[in-house]
């Protein structure tokens, strides 16, 4: 579990979650499909997150809950305030469109965040060897330009 990563099952969550919400007939009406999908897929992301929480160290489990609870609240607070406060269907299908939009795109691109997060691993490990190799290579040269100064005087 230690190079395993949830983000992009939380954020394939979230996406999931919002766009049950863009499907539910008060804010969008005739999108029984969209419900469908992505209630399974908030189901399937739920049972993915929960097995990453069985099998995870303390750290990274609480690390996993606090982004599962701040989900949850988003969400929670995104339905309260579009359900009590936004009066017409047009209105609340454009605003939650567009958050499910750009969670949608957030979805996509967390496996990036994944790869970034190992490129600079690898980055940071080769500039170690660099580093290495520079300090090695000094270190022979003062020795010699030290040797050379000591049978020269």
């Amino acid at each position: 579990m230690e190079q395993y990563s949830p983000i992009p099952y939380l954020a394939t969550l979230l996406n999931c979650m919002v766009w049950t919400l863009y499907g539910l007939p008060m804010v969008n009406p005739h999108s029984i499909l969209v419900v469908t999908i992505n209630g399974s897929g908030s189901v399937l992301e739920l049972i993915f997150v929960t097995l990453f929480l069985i099998y995870s160290d303390g750290k990274k489990r609480l690390k996993v809950i606090l982004w599962l609870l701040l989900e949850l609240a988003f969400v929670a607070v995104l339905t309260f305030v579009t359900l009590t406060q936004v009066h017409t269907i047009k209105k609340r299908a454009e605003i939650v469109g567009t958050i499910s939009i750009l969670f949608n795109v957030m979805m996509y691109a967390s496996p990036l965040s994944v790869m970034v997060i190992f490129f600079l691993s690898l980055l940071f490990h080769a500039l170690i060897h660099v580093t290495l190799i520079f300090n090695a290579s000094i270190s022979i040269e003062k020795g010699c330009t030290w040797t050379y100064y000591i049978h020269i005087c």
